[in-house]
């Protein structure tokens, strides 16, 4: 037979550095879990075992801890967030079917060396899998050693410990009992490190034979020297190097295959824990997951054909409606509600316009928006839709990746009924959907995020859905000629390319282009990747006057992705009607702000002159035009408001420039005197604050040294004094609460601030100081699309908000409505929400996005 064996304590270490802090939403940590089993399913699909054992180190002391008291006692303790991984991971691999094993006095490495012992001596084979070399020494004919590094996975057979140490896994254990081993606090023979270990155990092979020939040997005076002053140490590190293959446990490979008990109590546990992608890899989708209080499964209903005119009825009396809707090219295909504990389908438009379209019928559905958008095309409006699934979970987790029904009746331990009919099965959910809506909904007032829900995520699907219905117009034939010229600067470019360089190679190739930068022009090497010289964009930047070639290939590339991306991608994406209509997602972003996609329209480009020109090609239709409005500085007055700064808020309510402002007392100098280049670093200064900047990052973005830009940022912060005192509280409380929230309640969990990695807690506190900032600016202009849109609906206009693009609104309205609709935009924008500060927007009118942008 062949026997999987893991080294436990290894892998799980692996798992929990090598993956981002997740946490289930009541803060318990699942992410050395999650790397675990998939690094576990990663190995079973490779070795293919037909027995698996996982052994794992235990807390008491192991003889050699006995024999030497410094043993490992320069080791740090597990962190928490993966020590209270570990009870809940040992329970899951226990459910899934695995034996662990553990063996007191002794260490897991042990537990696999009598393992492989074990297997050679029954003729079985025996594959470990380990992060850690020390069971190298393990590798016999027989039994092999899979290393799971932070690369790439490497298979250790007896030929590839001599292709690469150059000696037999046994003699691994002499070099280590001279190089010793600061990890586990081996001391070896000081003075003699790795080589020099590796060039005596080649040449003499063991300790013993080296001391018991000392004097002999053909090695240098120092060395021997240092050998005799260490010899005791030699002897006591061989001993605590060698591995054990005689721990007193069973080692009856049969009994070490795997084997599931119970999957529904398996998939109820990774449903507790949050791990639905594992639920699906480890085939456990169809497992019914039961609550804690069982009750007996109960079998979908499902009902056809029913008269349309009792439906409604009975929907009218309940007052409540649970439905899904399907749609096939923007038309009705069918929809499906929950009445009575059953499931109705129906194809019938009429009834489901009735029924939407009736205001004494409350509405629980998910993604809403497909919904606005049919009643919008269809011309009528939907009442009293109260409840989005799908928003409300995002509300409750921004951080997740998966919002489908299935995923929300398991976190919420909510047992879907069962059917045989393969054809149902997709409205199980839906029989249970009054029972998910009560539970997210209870979570949402509890988190006092109603407000957020219903006035503004789902009118905000509603206004969303007709913006992606009317689309932008575009001029197609303006963009084809636009994409022919870049074609030919492109061109040009290349032979340039060439002609510099004094050979022809594939531009787009990093390898080639890494050969020709820096083996035959002889470019200073900044960066090499695995594959090759690095050639990103900062590597560039930083040879850019260091040859000609540079600066045409970073043209090269600025211009190939405007016309692969910006004008061969829009061409493919412009409607019959001749307008692009991009999809815009609330659920995405955890900040909270809308994204755009299929295209994302979002992204235009506006840093170069050349990008910017594309705007020329989004125009209104003939006899309209495009109103424009964003939003000054709204990040800076948000912060203004939410740190109650007194230098800042005065600065706005005065109208004053904030940015020389900043300058001003950032460099000392009297307002009359602040330059350009002194208003710029400050500007930079005020929005990096906004990102939670540190001087590193700043002195980067702006050239100057990190000394400079750590005074900038403590001068910032004296004058702010405000701004300083919110940037280290929202830490401390967020720290506190296991979250951060906007003004409106838009919370963002943040695990990262309890992780034993520095990296990660410094990238917490970042997304701590920041979230509050930008979420509540997202939340702003949330509400004024709907404000906008509510009042040209009042007010009787055509115009249309067509376009949200992060703190910009674009309408596009009739020629004779522009007037109004630039003062409505400016109004509605500007008294969206009351802050300290006042809210300014700026409008203007153009043909063109361009002309309208300015």
């Amino acid at each position: 037979m062949r026997l999987l064996v893991i080294d436990g304590n290894s892998i799980v270490n692996r798992a929990f550095y090598g993956i981002r802090p997740l946490t289930t939403k009541d803060g318990q940590f699942t992410n050395a879990i999650y790397g675990f089993l998939t690094m576990l399913t990663k190995l079973k699909n490779e070795e293919n075992p037909d027995a698996v054992a996982i052994a794992f180190d235990l807390k008491a002391p192991t003889f050699r801890h006995e024999a030497y008291s410094g043993y490992k006692a320069t080791r740090k303790g597990m962190p928490p967030e993966l020590a209270s991984q570990m009870a809940p991971l040992k329970e899951l691999l226990k459910l899934l079917g695995y034996k662990i094993v553990t063996c007191e006095g002794y260490e897991a490495d042990d537990i696999l060396g009598t393992f492989a012992a074990a297997c050679e001596n029954s003729n079985d084979e025996c594959v470990i899998a380990t992060g850690d070399r020390d069971s190298l020494q393990l590798v016999s004919d027989k039994t092999s050693v899979h290393l799971c590094t932070n690369r790439d996975d490497i298979l250790y057979t007896p030929e590839k410990i001599m292709e690469d140490y150059g000696v037999t896994p046994l003699e691994l254990i002499e070099i280590k009992a001279i190089q010793g081993d600061s990890s586990d606090n081996i001391p070896g023979v000081a003075g003699i490190g790795p080589k020099g270990a590796g060039d005596l155990i080649k040449k003499y092979h063991t300790v013993e034979y080296i001391y018991e020939h000392i004097d002999e040997l053909d090695i240098k005076d120092g060395v021997r020297n240092k050998l005799k002053n260490s010899k005791e140490n030699a002897i006591l590190s061989r001993m605590l190097g060698e591995i054990c293959r005689t721990a007193p446990i069973d080692t009856e490979v049969q009994k070490y295959v795997v084997n599931m008990e119970n999957p529904a109590e398996c998939a109820r546990y990774m449903a507790k824990l949050e791990l639905f992608s594992l639920i699906e890899k480890f085939g456990l989708n169809e497992t019914a997951v039961p609550q804690e209080k069982h009750t007996e499964v109960k079998t979908l209903e499902v009902v056809e054909n029913e008269d349309d005119n009792i439906l409604l009825k009975n929907i009218v009396e309940c007052g409540k409606l649970y439905l899904n809707a399907e749609f096939s090219d923007k038309e009705l295909k069918s929809f499906a509600f929950l009445y009575d504990g059953k499931v109705y389908l129906s194809e019938s438009k009429e009834l489901f316009e009735k029924l939407l379209c009736d205001v004494k019928i409350e509405k629980y559905t998910r993604n809403s928006k497909s919904i606005f958008a049919y009643a919008d095309r269809k011309g009528f409006e939907i009442k009293s839709l109260v409840f989005d699934v799908e928003l409300a979970a995002y509300l409750l987790e921004p951080s997740s990746k998966d919002y489908s029904d299935e995923n929300l009746c398991k976190l919420n331990e909510i047992e879907l009924p069962t059917t045989e009919n393969e054809e149902y099965k997709p409205y199980r959910a839906l029989a249970v959907y009054d029972l998910l809506c009560e539970k997210l909904n209870s979570e949402i007032k509890a988190n006092e995020q109603e407000k957020l829900l219903v006035d503004i995520e789902i009118p905000l699907a509603n206004v969303l859905a007709k913006m992606e219905n009317i689309g932008f117009d575009v001029d197609r034939q303006g963009i084809e000629d636009y994409g022919k010229m870049l074609s030919q600067q492109i061109k040009s470019l290349e032979e340039s390319i060439y002609e510099s360089s004094g050979t022809q190679f594939n531009i787009n190739s990093p390898k080639q282009l890494g050969k020709v930068l820096f083996e035959d022009l002889k470019l200073p090497c900044k960066k090499k990747t695995k594959s090759g010289y690095s050639t990103n964009a900062e590597v560039l930047e930083s040879l850019r006057y260091e040859h000609p070639v540079v600066e045409m290939v970073l043209q090269y590339r600025t211009l190939a992705k405007l016309n692969s991306t910006y004008c061969e991608g829009l061409l493919k994406v412009i409607g019959d009607d001749g307008r692009i209509h991009s999809s815009f997602n609330q659920t995405e972003t955890r900040t909270g702000r809308i994204s755009s996609t299929e295209p994302n329209l979002q992204n235009i480009p506006v840093r170069t002159e050349l990008g910017r020109e594309m705007r020329r090609f989004f125009c209104a239709r003939e006899g309209w035009v495009l109103v424009d409005a964003d939003y000054s500085q709204i990040e800076l007055r948000v912060l203004a408001h939410i740190a109650h700064d007194k230098n800042m808020i005065e600065a706005f309510k005065n109208n004053e420039d904030i940015h020389a402002i900043t300058a001003s007392q950032v460099f000392g100098m009297p307002l009359d005197m602040v330059t350009p280049i002194m208003r710029s670093r400050a500007k930079a200064v005020n929005f990096g604050i906004v990102y939670g900047i540190g001087a590193f990052s700043l002195a980067k973005d702006i050239g100057v040294s990190n000394k400079e830009a750590s005074t900038y940022i403590k001068n910032y912060l004296a004058h702010y004094s405000g701004v300083d005192e919110y940037m280290k509280n929202v830490v401390e409380k967020a720290k506190q609460d296991g979250y951060v929230e906007t003004m409106f309640g838009r919370r963002r969990y943040l695990p990262e601030l309890t992780s034993g990695k520095h990296m990660l807690r410094a990238f917490g506190e970042r997304v701590a100081r920041n979230m509050p900032i930008q979420g509540t600016a997202a939340d702003i202009i949330k509400i004024a699309m709907v404000k906008v849109n509510d009042r040209i609906k009042k007010e009787g206009l055509k115009a249309r908000l067509i376009l949200q693009v992060h703190d910009e609104l674009i309408v596009e309205a009739p020629q004779e409505e522009s007037e109004i609709v630039a003062k409505l935009l400016q109004e509605e924008m500007e008294n969206a929400v009351s802050l300290d500060v006042p809210l300014t927007a700026d409008a203007a009118i153009g043909k063109t996005w361009y002309d309208a942008k300015g």
